[in-house]
C-alpha cells in the first residue's frame, strides 16, 4: 500500500464499517511509523525535482487528506475520538511542520459551493 492510496474518498468509504476504518488507520499508522523509523535510523531520503524529501511529501499528503475529511465532517465522532486523535498526534510527532502544513492545506482546500 502506498501512502497515496489514502484519499478522502477512501477515508469516507471506510467510515461505514468500523473494521474497514481500523484497517485504514492501521495503514496510516504503518506509513507514519515507517517514515519515523527511517528518519530515526538516519537513512537518507530521496528528493523530488523541487528538492522536497519524498517522506515529507507523504506526510503532507496524508495530513492533507485527513484534514479534508475532518473539515467535511466525514468521520463520525466516535471513530474520530477513538482512532483519529492518536493519528494526529503520531503525524505531529513524526514531522510537526509537514503535518501541520498538510492538515491546514487540507482544511483550507475544502470548497463548500
Amino acid at each position: 500500500m502506498s501512502s497515496y492510496d489514502i484519499t478522502v474518498e477512501r477515508i469516507h468509504a471506510c467510515t461505514h464499517s468500523t473494521v474497514d476504518f481500523i484497517v485504514l488507520v492501521s495503514d496510516i499508522e504503518t506509513a507514519l511509523q515507517t517514515i519515523r523509523a527511517l528518519e530515526h535510523c538516519g537513512i537518507a531520503d530521496e528528493v523530488d525535482i523541487d528538492g522536497f524529501p519524498f517522506r515529507t511529501n507523504e506526510i503532507v499528503w496524508i495530513a492533507d487528506q485527513l484534514g479534508q475529511a475532518c473539515e467535511l465532517s466525514l468521520i463520525p465522532d466516535y471513530l474520530f475520538q477513538k482512532y483519529v486523535t492518536d493519528l494526529v498526534l503520531l503525524g505531529h510527532a513524526t514531522d510537526a511542520h509537514a503535518w501541520n502544513y498538510g492538515f491546514r492545506k487540507g482544511v483550507e482546500s475544502v470548497d463548500y459551493f
